[in-house]
């Protein structure tokens, strides 16, 4: 019995590790999500992303860009923000999410904290490093 309640354990143990070796979990997600008419520009963001480089004089800020997520151009830019002190992160999430909610042109823009994203969820999609 016992060696049986061992091997359960030892079993669920493994699947747990190789859950968290086959997803990522980024910081901050921008969620690019549509309506009806596709996504709006994400041209807020990007600007958003240039000019806090140049404010806090970081190098080089690297972004996934995960997708197509649906039939109408939705897709994900997801942040690591590895480059970003601690302070930097709550600002730039802060300033992310000011950006985000004037974002209604067409669709919406969705700001998603410590969000997982599961390799084999994304078996059709592809992640593009954009690097700023």
């Amino acid at each position: 019995m016992q060696k049986i309640l061992f091997a359960i354990c030892f079993t669920a143990l493994l699947s747990n590790a190789a859950v968290a070796q086959n997803s990522t979990t980024y910081p901050v997600v921008v969620s690019f999500g549509s309506m009806c008419c596709g996504v709006p520009s994400d041209e807020p963001v990007i600007k958003l992303i240039k000019s806090f480089k140049k404010q806090y004089k970081i190098k080089q800020i690297a972004v996934d860009n995960i997708g197509p997520m649906g039939r109408e151009g939705e897709y994900y830019l997801a942040f690591r923000l590895k480059e970003f002190s601690k302070a930097q992160k709550i600002k730039f999430i802060q300033q992310l999410k000011k950006t985000a909610a004037t974002m209604k042109e067409q669709g919406y823009a969705e700001i998603k904290e410590n969000e997982t994203v599961s390799k084999a969820d994304l078996s059709s999609k592809t992640i593009s490093v954009l690097k700023f």
